[in-house]
C-alpha cells in the first residue's frame, strides 16, 4: 500500500491506535525506519525483483 502507519501506543505499550497514515510518491514498498537529526527516513524495499547490481535501492526522508 506505500503506506507509513502512526500508531498511537497505550501507556503499558500493548495495544495502539493508527492516528494518521504518511504516503509520498517515491515510496516504493517503505520498510524499515531510521531517525537521524529529528528527520525520518525510510528503506524501500525492492521485493517482487531479482538481486542484481545494476538494481537501484533509495531512502526516501519522510515529511519535511
Amino acid at each position: 500500500m506505500n503506506k507509513i502507519a502512526v500508531v498511537r501506543l497505550s501507556r503499558s505499550l500493548r495495544s495502539g491506535r493508527v492516528v494518521r497514515e504518511l504516503t509520498n510518491p517515491a515510496f516504493d514498498v517503505p520498510t524499515t525506519l531510521a531517525e537521524s537529526r529529528g528527520r525520518l527516513y525510510t528503506v524501500n524495499a525492492r521485493f517482487g525483483i531479482a538481486p542484481s547490481p545494476d538494481n537501484r535501492y533509495d531512502v526516501v526522508r519522510v515529511g519535511r
